[in-house]
């Protein structure tokens, strides 16, 4: 999906100093919003979802998934933020949701989940009805990067940047050329925001431990 507006990209693109948009050679594409949506839809927001966000998607959508059972109180789900519960079921057998507690990248129960191969199926509902602005923003700095790349001489056209896969659309979106220290600027803010919306969190051993130890606390209707 489109997460980004033509405003949003030139409103970047006006902040570089001395860039002039005449000196873009697809100019006319580019001053009716085609050129830029089609870097932004179709080259930045897959960038930044699968190279620099691992595969995550922003999309809010319906996941039905198969998990192998760990024998833990908790299990970790594949897509976040989990917005609904829609089913979970164990063995072939449909699970009660109201004592499946949701959380926003799993889902906990009061006893364990038994252990086994692909025996649990969760159907759910993840990601965002609308993508949190630093997302949006990021994917309109890869446009402009990619932009003010071209015009300030640093590479070539998108339609021969982009033959070759990620290598050379990572080096479409590095710093070169006359605009080098707005690129780097904008490099820098969309690696941080890859950080925070995409980094994956690899659990320790003695943390998975404590985790299965955890025992669920009626009084405050958590695990602890």
């Amino acid at each position: 999906m489109g997460l980004v507006t033509v405003k949003q990209i030139t409103d970047l693109l006006q902040d570089v100093e001395d860039f002039d948009i005449a000196d873009w050679s697809d100019n006319e594409a580019l001053d009716n919003g085609a050129g830029l949506l089609e870097v932004a839809d179709e080259y930045a927001q897959p960038y930044f979802e699968e190279i620099l966000c691992k595969g995550k998607t922003f999309d809010y959508a319906t996941y039905t998934e198969l998990y192998d059972g760990n024998g833990l109180f908790n299990l970790r789900l594949t897509n976040k933020p989990v917005q609904e519960i829609l089913s979970v079921t164990i063995n072939d057998e449909a699970q009660d949701l109201t004592e499946i507690y949701r959380y926003t990248n799993r889902i906990a129960r009061k006893v364990e989940f038994p252990i086994g191969m692909q025996n649990i199926q969760v159907v759910y509902k993840a990601g965002y009805e609308a993508a949190p602005k630093p997302v949006i923003m990021a994917i309109a700095m890869l446009t402009a990067m990619h932009i003010s790349r071209v015009v300030g001489g640093g590479g070539d056209a998108l339609s021969t940047s982009i033959t070759a896969g990620p290598i050379t659309l990572k080096e479409a979106f590095s710093a070169a050329g006359k605009y080098a220290a707005k690129i780097s600027s904008w490099n820098h803010q969309v690696n941080l925001t890859a950080r925070r919306y995409g980094g994956t969190k690899i659990l320790s051993k003695p943390r998975m431990k404590s985790d299965r130890e955890r025992n669920y606390d009626p009084r405050t209707d958590s695990f602890v």
